[in-house]
């Protein structure tokens, strides 16, 4: 157990410092036109206002209703809850029931599924629960494996992202309250080359559809998952890019891996919501002005029941910061920029299928 635990918190610590260096570093290379074309309709997410945050160390922990709570990096238990409405704010510390004193590491990521929150902390490792409102959380899992991502998907179940013991390689598993506890799906995540950084991803959970979705981060792939780790099917982002162009060297101090070439970053980030897939490219397309690529930053829509492009958005910068997160609900886009909150509203024109047809969705979704 103790050499799981040391090649997470590896993985966790380099995959955070070469993912901030990489981005940076590939600059060149994601700016070269390619071969596919972005579709603008007009005024998809208009500004509508933005809220300073006085700190660029906030993350969205999800939404509840007519709420978005977001977390903090450098304060795992601290709590910000926003009316996207009014503008107003309140300040919550989470408070810990447990019989020992618990320490969480810089890993720990609070979650929401309503009506609970929840702590995960994949180092230690310790997935805790509370109810919103109430802002006490206490254990609920056996905490027997490790991970370096996790979303719950039930109020008593988690989808991990893990390092196979067998492998050493990325895996998808599934964490509940009863034995056996950890379940782990192999060859769900599909390697090109090693399987680390090649299959290195953003993992989400759609609640309106009940489905897991994983999206690469270097290549143009998507996997709609149900919630028991079956693949349902594969969706594909708008450029080519097939195979992940991720160059590895060995560390041999440690017995490590590390990418010793900027990658070309495919998806950087993915928020999913009712039908669509929203996601934060990295490439820019053939009928793009390099310019406006590089000052904005561009969102592409997919539709995950029928696996299509809908159409992008252009997010620009807020007081010269650029998008660094984002959340979608029915309603809104809200983007953070640094230290501030920016809310967009959605055009209902664009955006058709925010709130499934379960049925037809449920249909096309188990084929």
């Amino acid at each position: 157990m103790k050499s799981i635990f040391i090649k997470i918190a590896t993985c966790i610590i380099i995959g955070i410092l070469t993912v901030s260096i990489l981005y940076g570093l590939s600059d060149k290379l994601t700016h070269q036109k390619n071969s596919f074309y972005r579709y603008f309709p007009p005024h998809p997410a208009v500004y509508n206002k933005a809220i300073d945050l006085k700190f660029n160390s906030y993350y969205f922990a999800g939404v509840s209703r007519d709420k978005v709570y977001l977390s903090n990096l450098t304060a795992p238990l601290h709590l910000l809850e926003i009316d996207p409405i009014t503008a107003d704010t309140n300040h919550y510390t989470i408070k810990i029931n447990d019989k020992n004193p618990l320490k969480f590491s810089s890993s720990a990521r609070v979650s929401i599924l309503s009506p609970y929150f929840y702590i995960s902390d994949g180092i230690t490792p310790r997935i805790l629960r509370g109810t919103l409102g109430q802002w006490t959380a206490k254990r609920i899992m056996y905490d027997s494996a490790y991970f370096n991502d996790a979303k719950p998907i039930g109020a008593k179940s988690f989808v991990l992202r893990s390092i196979s013991a067998k492998t050493n390689e990325n895996i998808l598993g599934k964490e509940f309250s009863v034995k056996p506890h950890v379940f782990l799906k192999d060859k769900l995540l599909e390697k090109q080359g090693d399987g680390i950084f090649s299959a290195d991803g953003i993992l989400r959970y759609n609640k309106d559809l009940s489905k897991i979705i994983y999206l690469y981060h270097y290549r143009n792939e998507y996997m709609v998952i149900d919630t028991s780790l079956n693949l349902l099917h594969k969706g594909h982002t708008i450029d080519t890019n097939t195979i992940a162009k991720v160059k590895i060297a060995s560390i041999e101090s440690n017995h490590t891996k590390t990418i010793s070439e900027p990658p070309v970053v495919i998806n950087k980030n993915s928020y999913t919501y009712g039908n669509y897939l929203f996601v934060h490219s990295g490439l820019m397309a053939k009928n793009e002005r390099k310019e406006t690529f590089q000052e904005t930053s561009v969102i592409d829509v997919y539709n995950i029941i029928s696996d299509t492009y809908e159409f992008s958005i252009y997010i620009y910068p807020y007081r010269k910061q650029k998008l660094k997160r984002f959340i979608i609900t029915d309603k809104y886009l809200m983007g953070i920029h640094n230290e501030y909150l920016v809310i967009y509203d959605l055009n209902p024109k664009w955006f058709k299928e925010l709130k499934p047809k379960s049925k037809i969705n449920q249909d096309i979704l188990s084929r």
